[in-house]
């Protein structure tokens, strides 16, 4: 009896050992289970947080490359038209020019002066009649190596002989600066012009050519007292959109 006894409080740290292991095992095991748990949730997390960055990064660049796919396309869309009109237009020219693209305006004199891509070396040289698609641009004032100055027919400097094409009467255009107008001087009173009429360069004086097309007549004020018209006459070239233009050889 006594050995039985003994022999149970032996076993009894054993049994409570293994009760011990018993209760801790399941919390040890629950504790690994949730840690690694966390692990895999911090792993996705930062996955997920790693995918929405390069998610967002690949919108943006999308969008930039939407915009510029839309914008370039529509670009050389544009380009292609006006080059068209310009080879068009070169074709029915009856003198040669030099192909020619605007580099610069005058930040001083933005609708008076502007700058062409071209220069001495390319042939380009003072006195030479610039034009476009249009019409009339001006006339080349300054040449350098690679580009050069070209005074436009907006500018108060700017004197052409003209006439207008329907009635036949000339006189001298004048530009009048930023007003965007120019101004037909020395047209007589008795003369039938009318707004709408087709303003053209007369030839005279050797500078520019016959027939360039330069403007239409927006205003007329007559006074009987007067023995000249007041005419002003709007270009037909769009000054605040110039890209692509002719310089016109001179015959030698």
């Amino acid at each position: 009896m006594l050995m039985l006894i003994s022999n149970h409080k032996k076993d009894l740290p054993a049994r409570i050992r293994e009760g011990g292991y018993s209760f801790v095992d399941p919390l040890r095991i629950s504790f690994l289970t949730l840690k690694n748990r966390l692990f895999e949730f911090m792993e996705n997390f930062q996955e997920i947080e790693k995918l929405r960055s390069e998610n967002q990064t690949l919108k943006i660049k999308m969008e930039e490359l939407l915009f510029y796919q839309k914008n370039y396309y529509q670009e050389i869309i544009s380009a292609n038209q006006r080059l068209r009109e310009l080879l068009g237009f070169k074709e029915k020219q009856p003198y040669s020019l030099i192909p020619v693209e605007v580099i610069a305006y005058d930040p001083h004199n933005y609708f008076k002066v502007i700058f062409i891509g071209k220069g001495k070396k390319e042939g380009i040289e003072k006195e030479m009649v610039v034009v476009n698609a249009q019409g009339l641009v001006g006339r080349v004032i300054e040449v350098y190596p690679h580009r050069a100055k070209v005074l436009l027919i907006l500018d108060e400097r700017s004197k052409i002989g003209v006439r207008d094409q329907r009635t036949r009467d000339m006189g001298i255009l004048q530009g009048k600066g930023e007003k965007g107008v120019c101004e037909l001087k020395y047209v007589l009173s008795r003369a039938d012009v009318r707004v709408g009429d087709k303003i053209i360069t007369s030839g005279l004086g050797g500078l520019f050519p016959k027939g360039i097309v330069v403007g239409k007549i927006c205003a007329i004020k007559k006074d009987p007292n007067q023995l000249f018209q007041e005419i002003e006459v709007v270009p037909s070239v769009d000054f605040g959109k110039l890209e692509e233009l002719f310089a016109i050889k001179r015959e030698k």
